[in-house]
């Protein structure tokens, strides 16, 4: 992740050598000693239809030895080179662990292209799985991060096109297999080309059968899933599939299940592959035929529109397969959904067969009053308007249903009767009960037992009624949407838009409100990309609308999301401040609608930084929705969640737990102790808690509060992740960083799979994480640490955000713990000034980076410009009036005084 200055490209037009005069061997190709640019060749490593691949050294602005691959198969035209500029900083912008990074590219004096990039020493995948002897189970676990790899490449519009196991090499790093995708290049040819023949560069075994075909508007990523597939069937069953019959152009295209292939096998062949994988044969069968033989197939069918829609996708359903969970590529059965919840649950099933009893029965009743509109439908033909009551108690009936609080509902029942049948085994069944997922349960069950039979009911009996069936369509929708199925709710919600756009047309308020819908289904799914596409064609029809229109506004505020999510926070402000200004000017600053678009653009500012900002302007929210809404509506209650929380961030520490305490006992009353909402509040007041310095009285309620998450939620929920920072946080302020660094370790791995290394959130529990390592006297592991890190956040989160800032305070002091004063002075020297410049001179957080550079200055005996800086910065402070100052400049003195060093502090 680290960032060098050598990883600037540069130009072109300096980079062009001769091949013609460049010395060759026998064969052909460049003989060592040969020059190419700033590389000379030290010998070859491989070559093929697309070129040669060099063993090379840079030889300047740095020396290294780097892997140069040269291709001979494609010559760029002078009208080529600007494109060319651009797609070399495409690849070289890629920054993955599993990535081998791309340094520089150039082209020769006669048009060739060629790359450097970094040299792996490792093995091809398949080789190193068989040489290693890995296990089933392993060898998927790698596959994983290769393909979070080609997710990432994805990501940056980069197709790889030759995705095979020699692109795709492991090494052992610190005793872990390290995966490394190499050879871009054909990415980067292909898109240059505008020639259909370098659609089917690549390598046949593992093509595409569009890539195979040539037709360069067929290949997309989906065309790399296909290669992923090839190489996994590979890689689980010991034989690569055909390429004639099921990639080049087959009239009868079938792909063959991994299963079928090794019972194929001589006897001793298999029996061999399957103790390659640590299985009997029999075993090695009996785990293929599951869910790894639809997951292969998934990925390889011949429809690329039948394949995993993303390289993510495929990944999710491998780590599902690995977790015991349910896998989509799997056909829907109920004997395949109890099959893994057994699996995972064994201890939980007796009890949990009564209390689902339970469940369904009440879902029974919801089945049962969507079979009643079949009977009224009859008598419905001469009363309309009561078919149009039944339609409407169905809707009513749907959106009623809240899935969290079925799931604990169904935690606590399961927890009652065990309690009542088996008083002995209550403490251990609770232990095992919080490892289960309730909600997952519950939210399946709904979604095959009750949704699935609604939709079926709504086609089958309102079939001649599609005013009506389409009403129900929208309540199912919203029911999916709420239980966090968003791809379903957001396929559902784009039926009803496209009924309604027929029916009323593109501009109707009924259509844009279920375009909406669908926008907020598909970011909610992080489908941005799908989510434009809607957003750019209902906009421009929602401004006929009204200025302050709810549905309009929320529309052009998907639009700043959709742009923060691409990573353009400030462009994303701007866009929300543009509607908010509207909305002051048309409507004032009590009207609904520009209270949320106030709401959101406080939002921005927090993840900016802006906290001053975006406190005062969420404090409007607050009032504006008290007086409007009323003190326990929905957006009131998140409004004032919102407050409390950048209050703790602005030190207002007593007004933030005053306001979370009475937002959590609202909720209470409202919803419920173990309501997830309620949950959050309980596990933000605790959090609140720690920061005012009361740790030891706010662990319990953490602890607590992740047993529920992880019970109600699922472990690898967003906030149960977060609930469980906040333990390690805690547990780092009372100095057990023994109990806090493996629960740092735990979200590290979670937010690296699921949102990626440079994600805002994974970027900030690296640098808690680097804060701890400190703290618990391991400096040396905090600097290696923070080597990557550092660099990542100032650039991802800005010079602005309390992290990239608390990334300078760790390193300069663990500098300085480690006996580097004079580097620890200079990164204290750099924090100083860049909070100068953003924050103020009197800043809290200015007098603080000026406290360090006072003190590591008279460690290395600067006097007279430590004197100074007290001087200027902190004698102000000490010779005030007590009763003038400011919350946080008392406490500043309190601590200055107390002789509590800020480079300690968490």
């Amino acid at each position: 992740m680290t960032s060098q200055p050598y990883d600037e490209l540069a130009p072109t037009e300096s980079l062009a050598t001769r091949l013609q005069d460049a010395p060759t061997a026998a064969d052909g190709t460049l003989a060592p000693g040969a020059r190419l640019g700033h590389y000379r060749i030290e010998g070859l490593l491989g070559r093929g239809g697309m070129g040669e691949v060099y063993r090379a050294t840079q030889l300047e602005p740095v020396r290294r030895e780097v892997a140069l691959k040269l291709m001979r198969a494609q010559r760029l035209q002078a009208r080529h080179l600007a494109w060319f500029e651009v797609e070399r900083q495409v690849l070289a912008q890629m920054r993955h662990p599993a990535i081998a990074q791309i340094y520089d590219a150039g082209t020769t004096e006669e048009g060739y292209p060629f790359f450097a990039m970094e040299l792996i020493e490792g093995s091809p995948i398949t080789r190193y799985c068989r040489e290693q002897r890995l296990s089933l189970d392993e060898r998927v676990a790698l596959f994983i991060r290769v393909c979070e790899g080609v997710q990432h490449a994805h990501h940056k519009g980069v197709v790889h096109r030759d995705l095979k196991p020699g692109n795709l090499l492991v090494d052992t790093l610190d005793g872990r297999p390290a995966p490394k995708i190499i050879d871009f290049g054909i990415a980067m040819a292909a898109s240059l080309a505008g020639d259909a023949a370098l659609e089917r560069a690549g390598t046949p075994e593992y093509m595409s059968p569009e890539q195979a075909l040539g037709d360069a508007r067929q290949v997309d990523t989906r065309s790399d899933v296909y290669s992923l597939g090839v190489v996994l069937c590979e890689l689980v069953s010991g034989v690569r599939p055909e390429a004639v019959g099921e990639t080049w152009s087959a009239e009868t295209p079938t792909a063959v299940a991994p299963s079928s292939r090794l019972a194929a096998l001589p006897a001793e062949q298999a029996r061999q592959v399957a103790q390659e994988r640590g299985l009997s044969l029999p075993r090695m069968r009996d785990r293929l035929r599951g869910d790894l033989d639809w997951i292969v197939l998934k990925a390889m069918q011949h429809d690329r529109d039948a394949r995993y829609g993303s390289v993510a996708a495929l990944a999710d359903d491998l780590q599902r397969y690995l977790e015991g969970r349910i896998v989509a590529a799997v056909p829907p059965s109920r004997t395949y959904v109890w099959r893994k919840f057994l699996r995972r649950h064994r201890a939980a099933a007796v009890a949990a067969g009564f209390a689902l009893a339970a469940l369904l029965g009440g879902l029974g009743l919801s089945l049962y009053g969507l079979q009643q509109a079949r009977t009224q439908r009859a008598l419905a033909e001469a009363r309309s308007a009561e078919l149009e009551k039944v339609a409407a108690f169905q809707q009513s009936m749907l959106e009623g249903i809240d899935i969290e609080t079925m799931g604990v509902g169904l935690a606590e029942g399961l927890a009652a009767q065990v309690a009542e049948r088996d008083p002995a085994a209550a403490d251990a069944f609770g232990a095992t009960l919080a490892k289960a997922s309730t909600g997952d349960l519950a939210r399946d069950l709904v979604d095959r037992q009750l949704l699935a039979n609604a939709e079926a009911a709504i086609a089958r009996d309102f079939a001649d009624q599609p005013d009506v069936a389409i009403g129900l369509r929208e309540s199912v929708a919203r029911v999916y949407a709420a239980i966090g199925l968003y791809d379903k709710a957001a396929e559902l919600f784009g039926r009803v838009a496209e009924h309604r756009a027929a029916n009323l047309g593109d501009g109707a308020p009924e259509t844009l409100r279920a375009r909406n819908d669908q926008v907020q289904a598909l970011l909610e799914g992080a489908h941005i990309d799908q989510a434009e596409a809607v957003l750019e064609k209902a906009l421009p029809r929602a401004f006929t609308l009204p200025a302050n229109d709810r549905v309009r506004v929320k529309l052009e505020l998907a639009q700043a999301q959709v742009i923060s999510a691409r990573g353009d926070r400030p462009r994303a402000k701007g866009v929300v401040e543009a509607v908010r200004a509207r909305l002051l000017e048309v409507a004032g600053e009590r009207d609904p609608a520009t209270l949320e678009a106030t709401n959101n653009l406080a939002a921005v500012q927090r993840n900016l930084g802006e906290l001053p900002e975006a406190r005062a302007n969420m404090e409007q929210v607050v009032a504006g929705r008290t007086a409007v809404l009323g003190p326990d509506h929905e957006e009131t209650l998140s409004a004032m969640g919102n407050l409390a929380v950048l209050r703790i961030m602005n030190r207002e520490k007593d007004a933030a737990i005053a306001m979370q305490r009475d937002l959590t006992s609202r909720y209470v009353r409202k919803l419920g102790s173990e309501h997830p909402v309620t949950l959050q509040a309980r596990s933000t007041l605790a959090t609140m808690m720690v920061d005012a310095g009361d740790a030891a009285a706010a662990l319990p309620l953490l602890k607590d509060a992740l047993a529920a998450r992880e019970r109600v939620l699922g472990r690898d929920h967003p906030q149960t992740v977060r609930t469980r920072l906040n333990l390690a946080t805690a547990y780092a302020r009372l100095e057990d960083y023994a109990a806090a660094l493996p629960l740092e370790e735990q979200v590290i791995t979670v937010r690296s799979r699921l949102q990626g290394p440079s994600h805002p959130d994974t970027l900030s529990i690296l640098v808690n994480h680097a804060g701890t390592l400190l703290n618990a006297k391991q400096p040396e592991a905090a600097l290696r640490l923070l080597s990557d890190v550092q660099p990542l956040a100032l650039k991802v989160l800005g010079e602005k955000h309390p992290q990239a800032q608390m990334t300078m305070v760790i390193r300069a002091e663990a500098l300085r713990v480690s006996g580097r004063t004079r580097e620890a002075l200079d990164e204290y020297r750099r924090l100083f000034e860049l909070r100068r410049k953003v924050l103020g001179e009197t800043h809290v957080e200015t007098r603080t980076a000026a406290w360090n550079l006072i003190d590591t200055s008279r460690e290395l005996g600067l006097t007279t410009q430590a004197d100074a800086l007290e001087r200027q910065y902190i004698a102000p402070l000490l010779t005030a009036d007590p009763a003038t100052l400011a919350d946080a400049d008392a406490e500043f003195v309190k601590r200055y005084r107390e002789g509590r060093r800020p480079g300690k502090q968490r």
